[in-house]
């Protein structure tokens, strides 16, 4: 088991990003964008070996992403309906997504075995996801998805002033990062 740290992005990913390990040792290169249909991020090792890929294949309310591996599809990753909570599959990997993307907190399973999380967590004063990947062998899936649900929060938060961080350490160790305002009046989740 091991934990990297994928930086959160304010904004669309575009360019490099260095995914980390505990440590601070630079782990993977993702590089690429999105917003566009056919956009790839790609994931490499840092000797500069290509590992894995996500390419966007459609757009909308409920855009669809597939998953590479040695340039070959393994799966496919579908937005869902839900807000509070969600419960994602993804095809062709038999994975199961659950979790809160007001929250950041996920859970992927396989089968009765979890495949990694992700939490948000604050490190040097700047906000990461957390993966806690099982096996190293689904660590570059696993940054690709967690990819694919920060890119997914990012966009429904295009209205800041309706959501609101109340003191980020306190909360997400509660599992409680983010609370609503409607009309005056504050629900938090």
């Amino acid at each position: 088991m091991r934990k990297l740290y994928l930086r959160n992005h304010a904004t669309d990913l575009h360019g490099t990003t260095i995914i980390r390990d505990y440590q601070g040792r630079s782990c993977y290169l993702l590089v690429g964008k999105w917003g566009m249909r056919h956009d790839v991020l790609s994931l490499y090792a840092i000797s500069g070996a290509l590992l894995a890929e996500v390419k966007q294949q459609s757009l909308g309310l409920l855009p669809k992403f597939s998953l590479y591996v040695n340039r070959q599809k393994v799966g496919t990753v579908a937005k869902s309906l839900g807000f509070v909570r969600q419960f994602i599959f993804i095809r062709g990997l038999n994975w199961i997504i659950v979790g809160s993307p007001l929250a950041g907190r996920y859970r992927v399973f396989q089968g009765g075995h979890r495949v990694f999380s992700i939490q948000p967590v604050e490190k040097t004063a700047t906000y990461y996801h957390e993966l806690t990947v099982d096996y190293q062998a689904d660590e570059p899936l696993a940054i690709l998805v967690a990819s694919v649900l920060d890119h997914w929060a990012r966009r429904g938060q295009r209205r800041p002033s309706r959501l609101r961080f109340h003191n980020p350490q306190t909360c997400s160790s509660l599992g409680m990062g983010i609370s609503l305002r409607h009309h005056h009046s504050n629900v938090l989740y």
